[in-house]
């Protein structure tokens, strides 16, 4: 018995909510030589959705798309076009609704790029037809979509890399698919035409087209995707809109990377900030809360390593517009806001006494001192539990004639520390359990 093609998902970011499966395909499996290259992937775009794939390399992507489009054929499950099993349809048939712009562009020797543009409209001419007037209009208008129409007599051989891209992606089109297939689009293009390429598939996909992309730009598949399907080890570890695909848990699971991802302030899509590969010996904290007085841009590193290793993290007064202040609200940090340039009041420095009251042990990053910050460094006197972040003498970053540095020489340190990784190593040292501790917790337990 002939499988259903699945219904649609539903999701609210997307164009054509309502609208009706254009590909579908459910219980995927491609094998070679006993290894699953995908492994049970099921993914559905409807009419005017854009969905991005991404993975790390090896998740499966490429092979995916080649599988939905007819390339290769699945050992197991079903693929639909439109509502009809792929299996049932000729190539044909298929190159009419379906185009796909590879990775790796085919060699085309001697064929200049309109020619290669034109073979585009082959699955919509007849086996003896010449190409006309129209095609030629057609594929031209395809040049000039892609800014192309200037190779329209160049060998295709002649073209960089970026503007063969261009030409075959003018050929996919030309061939006015309703489910458009791409396959790292933007790879060998510039930042320019990576974003024009992008603006172009989502207006196509506005026009109700529909379009699969493997992306590997992380910024850019949340940027313009309606929906997010992410891949690792041939699997669909998640899928949704950016907001719920990209999370640190899911880049950290696929890539082996460490990502903080926050809302980008002119576009308003997700973007990321890479902090480093996860590393399988880190420490895990006990619930032990940390607090840090930065500003300017000292602390969000140190912020990030400690929420990282599992501690509760607070900061000190941060004033609007400063960057720690920015990465405390990215990362959920508690701090106490201040406005900018305008001081500490009093009512802003108990605040600020009460996290310092609350946390374990304190560190004093980099951070510059003037008159408007002063009693961030004012709230560490008396301080046991203190280490300090110092590459460079602290007079370099007194602003104040000398009266921050006489705070800075009062205090007492238990270490100074030469950046983030070290204050981590010295904070889990202080914070780790005496073997005492942990006899007498194991007494307790029995």
């Amino acid at each position: 018995m002939t499988e259903q093609c699945p219904a649609p998902a539903r999701d609210s970011r997307s164009a054509g909510t309502d609208s009706p499966l254009a590909l579908a395909a459910r219980d995927l499996v491609y094998e070679i030589d006993g290894t699953r290259i995908i492994d049970g992937v099921a993914i559905g775009a409807r009419r005017g959705e854009f969905i991005g794939l991404i993975g790390p390399n090896g998740a499966g992507k490429t092979t995916l798309l080649k599988t939905v489009s007819g390339l290769l054929k699945q050992q197991d499950g079903a693929v639909w076009l439109q509502g009809t099993d792929l299996g049932e349809m000729s190539a044909g048939d298929v190159a009419k609704v379906l185009a796909m712009l590879p990775q790796l562009t085919p060699y085309t020797f001697g064929f200049t790029a309109l020619e290669v543009v034109m073979m585009g409209r082959y699955p919509h001419m007849g086996r003896f037809q010449v190409e006309g007037a129209a095609e030629r209009r057609l594929a031209i208008e395809a040049m000039r979509l892609t800014e192309t129409d200037a190779f329209v007599e160049r060998t295709v051989a002649s073209l960089s890399g970026g503007e063969r891209q261009r030409v075959f992606l003018a050929r996919a089109l030309a061939q006015q698919p309703k489910v458009l297939l791409l396959d790292e689009p933007t790879a060998n293009l510039d930042v320019q035409y990576q974003l024009k390429a992008l603006d172009l598939v989502r207006s196509l996909v506005g026009e109700g087209m529909t379009a699969i992309a493997a992306i590997h730009d992380l910024p850019l598949a949340a940027r313009y995707c309606h929906r997010l399907v992410l891949m690792s080890k041939g699997r669909v570890l998640a899928e949704g809109t950016p907001e719920t695909v990209l999370t640190p848990q899911n880049i950290e699971e696929a890539f082996g990377v460490r990502a903080v991802v926050y809302p980008d302030p002119l576009t308003g899509a997700l973007t990321l900030s890479l902090v480093g590969p996860t590393h399988p010996d880190e420490a895990t904290a006990r619930g032990v809360r940390v607090h840090v007085v930065c500003g300017g841009g000292t602390g969000g590193r140190m912020m990030y390593e400690l929420l990282r290793a599992g501690f509760e993290v607070t900061a000190g007064v941060l004033g609007a517009g400063d960057t720690d202040r920015r990465a405390a609200d990215i990362m959920g940090v508690e701090y106490v806001p201040a406005p900018a340039f305008g001081g500490i009041d009093d009512d802003a420095h108990a605040a600020h006494l009460g996290l310092l009251d609350a946390a374990e042990v304190v560190v004093l990053c980099e951070t510059p001192f003037g008159a408007n910050n002063l009693r961030n460094l004012e709230a560490l006197r008396g301080r046991s539990r203190l280490l300090t972040i110092q590459t460079r003498p602290f007079a370099e970053r007194d602003y104040t004639g000398g009266e921050a540095q006489r705070l800075f020489d009062g205090l007492a340190p238990i270490a100074r520390c030469a950046g983030p990784d070290e204050a981590l190593a010295a904070i889990d040292e202080t914070t780790r359990p005496s073997e005492s501790d942990r006899e007498g917790a194991s007494e307790k337990g029995t």
